[in-house]
């Protein structure tokens, strides 16, 4: 077993690619059967026929192959495989098909290709602006000189007296204030006290 790519895959096909905004890339593989197939189509109009990729414009509609906003052609040479097509406007959708164009204008395509949407080329118009404190807890690496402390669970609250249930409350609301000081002072929660440590 090789672990080489094949050269050729024995289908015919075309594949459109987005690099940017105003940029496709395209490659294909054309059979022999398929330039047979072609060659009979156009019969003798073959001669002096034109390989091109013909790209269509079909954003925001349901391409039937005959209503695209806009076409424009690229002159290729089939064994080059391959082909870079700038564009000139961004946010679109295309899809190709690789043909031939004979002298008198007539078209005759081979495949199609599936079809590719190219982002927008500036900034997002959405500028509103949303914003999230994340905190950040550091916390001791374990000493290991220093034994293991059984440190217990709280207890659920269910089974709280309402005191003891008022104190929980209390002390995690110290906790929290204690924490949103040192965050807004600058400083990473837990780095103060740890200094003292």
């Amino acid at each position: 077993m090789t672990s080489e790519l094949p050269d050729r895959y024995g289908r015919t096909e075309l594949v459109l690619m987005v690099v940017d905004p105003l940029l496709l890339f395209s490659y294909w593989e054309v059979t022999p059967e398929s330039l047979r197939q072609a060659q009979h189509a156009l019969g003798t109009e073959m001669e002096g026929a034109r390989a091109v990729l013909r790209f269509y414009d079909i954003s925001l509609i349901h391409f039937d192959g005959t209503n695209a906003h806009h076409t424009f052609d690229i002159d290729i040479g089939l064994e080059a495989r391959n082909w870079y097509v700038h564009l000139w406007t961004a946010e679109k959708s295309y899809c190709a098909e690789m043909g031939f164009v004979a002298r008198t204008g007539r078209f005759h395509s081979i495949t199609r290709s599936n079809v590719e949407h190219t982002p927008r080329a500036g900034v997002s118009a959405r500028d509103e602006e949303r914003w999230m404190r994340v905190r950040f807890l550091r916390r001791r690496k374990p000493d290991s000189a220093r034994p293991l402390e059984f440190v217990p669970s709280p207890p659920f609250a269910g089974h709280l007296s309402p005191e003891e249930l008022r104190a929980l409350l209390e002390r995690r609301a110290r906790e929290q204030a204690r924490l949103a000081a040192e965050f807004a002072g600058g400083t990473s929660p837990g780095s103060l006290t740890q200094g003292l440590r």
